[in-house]
């Protein structure tokens, strides 16, 4: 599983509450990654600049929502239980505004966003050959702002990335074929307690899809042959 992580901070200030969920969810990210969620890295994840940290990792610590051995700390299923992790997918193919729309509706949704991008192979298999591939998707989609994590897709099984996760919300754009009550069948025969919810705005502009920017190309008759 190829992943690419945000290297965007948070919010620096926030009230308290928010601040430890913030902090929660960057020792959450730091786990998945494989990543050590040492003092230093957590207060980098969640934008932490205060001089109060200590005492409040000590605190999640004493209230049993973290662990700490040796200087790094792990979420407890207690600290888990705390945060809802927000999981999004899509093809990504030459990003638009109606993208990030989409990532900002599923972002509010909870804590941590993990975006799910199709596979080349996938993509082909369902919808058109993509025009940009799948490692530059990845990387482009990682660096939008509501982003926390953009990883590839599971090649043949959509679900495999799901269990991987483990989200509390799946969230799913106006356009997108597959229907709540299928993933939710599907998610209960797994054994996965998930909520399943659509957004249903689009973002309005003058190119909101990636078909009307591929027709827009067409229409210019590009490649412009000026010199």
């Amino acid at each position: 599983m190829e992943v690419t992580a945000s290297s965007a901070p948070l919010r620096t200030t926030c009230p308290g509450g928010e601040r430890i969920r913030r902090i929660l969810a960057a020792v959450w990210k730091l786990n998945f990654l494989g990543r050590e969620a040492t003092r230093e890295e957590i207060s980098a994840e969640a934008g932490c600049v205060c001089s109060d940290l200590d005492a409040l990792l000590e605190r999640q610590v004493d209230s049993g929502l973290l662990e700490v051995r040796k200087g790094t700390y792990t979420l407890t299923s207690e600290g888990r239980e705390r945060l809802n992790v927000v999981l999004a997918g899509g093809v990504f193919d030459i990003l638009h505004p109606g993208h990030v729309f989409f990532l900002e509706r599923a972002k509010a949704y909870g804590d941590v966003l993990v975006v799910v991008v199709a596979r080349d192979s996938t993509v082909t298999r369902r919808k058109r050959i993509p025009v940009v591939p799948e490692e530059q998707r990845v990387e482009m989609v990682a660096a939008l702002k509501p982003v926390d994590i953009a990883l590839l897709g599971e090649r043949g099984d959509i679900f495999a990335t799901v269990e991987k996760v483990g989200p509390d919300t799946i969230v799913l754009g106006p356009d997108q074929s597959l229907s709540e009550e299928h993933i939710s069948s599907e998610l209960r025969k797994r054994g996965i307690g998930c909520r399943v919810v659509r957004v249903k705005e689009y973002r309005k502009c003058r190119l909101p899809s990636t078909r009307s920017i591929l027709q827009r190309i067409i229409e210019l008759n590009f490649p412009d042959k000026r010199v």
